[in-house]
Order: structure tokens, then C-alpha cells, then sequence
């Protein structure tokens, strides 16, 4: 599934994987999430629901430029750097943005995804 994602007045392209994690996220668009950064690697917004994690691996590994739900804080997360391998974590889509760039948005920056 493509999806756009809304950072001020910036529109950057990106995708949804095909994994029952994506489509559920899929079925909340659209989005309006306020992102924090997180351990220099990420960015990181609070769902207000929470994501089955049926039928996927108990642990992923994402990389920069990717996106991810982490069930056990129940966030959805953009990165910019590799946060190595961890349980609870389910890759669910990608998007095409200046990592260096989304690193430097400050935290409570608003980004709507549709």
C-alpha cells in the first residue's frame, strides 16, 4: 500500500509492507502522530490502540529509512539509524525522506500519514 507522509509542508512518498501488522495500521490511515526522538536512531509517536502481532516474527530488525510498530510501548516508530534486533518489534513499511533531515526535526513534530 503507498503512503504519503505529511511533515510540515513537505510530502514524502512511501509504502506499506504486506504483513497483518501493516494492514491493520493500514486500516487506521489517516494518521495525525506527534513524533519524538528516541536514542539517536528514531523517531517515535504513541498509537491509541494497539496492534495484534498475529502471524509475524517475534522480533525484526529494522533499517534507516523504515517503519516499525514496537507493541510494548504500543508506538509506531521512523528510523534514521539501525536500532539493532528486538522483540516486540514488527517492520511495517518504508519511506523515502533525507534521513539526516528527519534526525534534525525537533521533538512534538507533528507528521500525518495517509
Amino acid at each position: 500500500m503507498n503512503i504519503e507522509l505529511t511533515i510540515d509542508d513537505r510530502t514524502i512518498s512511501g509504502e506499506l509492507f504486506e504483513n497483518p501488522v501493516a494492514r491493520q495500521l493500514g486500516d487506521l490511515l489517516p494518521l495525525t502522530l506527534t513524533f519524538d526522538d528516541y536514542n539517536d536512531v528514531e523517531k517515535v509517536a504513541q498509537l491509541k490502540r494497539e496492534l495484534a502481532l498475529d502471524g509475524v516474527p517475534e522480533a525484526d530488525e529494522p533499517q534507516p529509512g523504515e517503519i516499525a510498530y514496537y507493541a510494548p510501548l504500543q508506538t509506531l516508530v521512523l528510523y534514521y539509524g539501525s536500532p539493532g534486533r528486538w522483540p516486540g518489534l514488527v517492520r511495517v513499511g518504508r519511506f523515502d525522506f533525507d534521513l539526516d533531515a528527519l534526525r534534525e526535526l525537533p521533538d512534538r513534530t507533528v507528521i500525518r500519514i495517509s
